[in-house]
């Protein structure tokens, strides 16, 4: 684990610059900006329990709704596994054949459950996280992003600093290799998630013999 302090000298090494610290440090932020975004990391999940027949959760205070990844609930007491509920927009529509969303109604989660929402279901909230911003009040500690991506923030610093200089050589090897342990990351989290059993079609179907299509050999 290495602070911004040490991702910052490390960078210097591997590039001689004249910038100042405060310039790295705005390079150092946007970088973990753009990365968090890229990697798609998550906060903490927010969790809370339902209450019988209640329909409105308070969310936290500053609460970014725009950050909400997934909400998933505890279906019953008899089982600790949840399900993901869908979202719905908070408009006229009547969602029928729906047996659980949810929505937001100005600062409040609602949540719709089929013949009243049961007491105690734990419900977890998981949001998009946003990194803390590195200033020279707090350089000497580790930066918010995960240990296992300081390397791409150090290449992420070093192509700006490249560009900055208008090092076009420089800048581009540095992006290649940047490029390259994105591609890495993503293609491993793609590995890591499950596969569909067989093939399936999102494309209408209609009764009339011109309109149908082809699925898995029908």
């Amino acid at each position: 684990m290495a602070s911004s302090q040490a991702i910052i000298s490390d960078v210097d090494l591997l590039y001689r610059n004249t910038f100042t610290i405060d310039q790295k440090l705005v390079w150092l932020n946007e970088e973990m900006r753009e990365l968090f975004d890229v990697l798609e990391i998550e906060s903490e999940p927010y969790a809370f329990s339902t209450v019988a027949d209640n329909n409105y959760y308070p969310l936290p205070e500053q609460f970014d709704v725009t950050k909400i990844k997934t909400i998933t609930m505890q279906l019953n007491t008899t089982s600790p596994n949840h399900v993901e509920l869908p979202f719905k927009r908070n408009d006229n529509d009547v969602y029928a054949g729906y047996c659980y969303w949810y929505s937001i109604v100005s600062d409040m989660l609602y949540i719709y459950y089929q013949g009243g929402v049961p007491d105690g279901m734990n419900v977890y909230i998981f949001c998009d996280a946003e990194p803390i911003q590195v200033t020279n009040g707090n350089i000497t500690s580790e930066p918010s992003l995960p240990t296992k991506y300081q390397e791409l923030l150090k290449l992420g610093i070093l192509k700006r600093i490249a560009m900055a200089r208008k090092d076009l050589v420089m800048h581009d090897n540095y992006d290649a290799e940047y490029q390259e342990k994105i591609a890495d990351v993503v293609w491993l989290r793609h590995t890591k998630e499950p596969e569909f059993v067989q093939p399936t079609s999102n494309m209408p179907q209609r009764n009339h013999w011109q309109y149908r299509y082809i699925v898995n050999g029908w």
